[in-house]
This record gives structure tokens, C-alpha cells and sequence, in this order.
């Protein structure tokens, strides 16, 4: 193609004029194509699809996401075990007699007395 064919080739492309609503009536039609796609699809294979996108979306290989999740699960089951209190309970609970307190009883278990004072 040269110099006079491009020049020709864009002067015709200035005098095409693209409809009004066009734009508006592509993005409905690709809106229609996908929910027909959609629509063909079972409702497992979207989740399926879903989920695979997400976790490509990460940049995890299958090995290294499988491991990772290994990995957690791990830590988290040594957590457990390791935070598990001691066979006979905590130690506070074993005491006898209670805790000494220096606060007074709850309000609702004091005796009220009703009289008006002597002056």
C-alpha cells in the first residue's frame, strides 16, 4: 500500500459516520451472547469456573496453593493441640475456697430499708 492509497483509504474512513446508539446496541448484544453462553452451562461448572479463575488470579500453581493450604491446616491443628489445657484443668480452678474479694455483694441481694432516717 502506498502514500495515495492510505490517504484515499482514510479520507473515505472521515466520511463514514457510526449510528448514534451503536455503541449501546453492541454492548446489549454482547450482553445477550454471554447470558446465552451462561445459560448453557449447569450451575457446577459455572462455580467450578469461578473458583478456577480466582485461583489463577493468584499466581499459585496447583502444588504450591495444595501445599500452602497443608501448610496452614497444620499450623493451626499444632495451635490447637498445643494451646489444649492440661488434663486436671487450669490450676485456679482446682483451688478450694474461692478467691478473696474486696468487692461488696450485688445490689439486688442487699437488704433495703425503706424507713426515713431519724432526724
Amino acid at each position: 500500500m502506498n502514500e495515495e492509497q492510505l490517504q484515499k483509504l482514510l479520507r473515505a474512513r472521515a466520511e463514514v459516520r457510526i449510528p448514534a446508539d451503536y455503541e449501546q446496541k453492541l454492548l446489549e448484544s454482547l450482553h445477550e451472547r454471554q447470558r446465552s453462553v451462561l445459560l448453557q452451562k449447569s450451575l457446577w461448572q459455572i462455580a467450578v469456573e469461578r473458583l478456577e479463575t480466582h485461583l489463577c488470579e493468584h499466581s499459585l500453581s496447583t502444588p504450591r496453593y495444595v501445599l500452602g493450604l497443608a501448610a496452614a491446616f497444620a499450623v493451626g491443628l499444632a495451635a490447637i493441640v498445643l494451646l489444649k489445657p492440661a488434663p486436671g484443668g487450669p490450676v485456679m480452678a482446682q483451688k478450694k475456697g474461692g478467691v478473696p474479694s474486696t468487692m461488696s455483694p450485688p445490689v439486688d441481694t442487699q437488704a433495703v430499708n425503706y424507713e426515713k432516717p431519724s432526724k
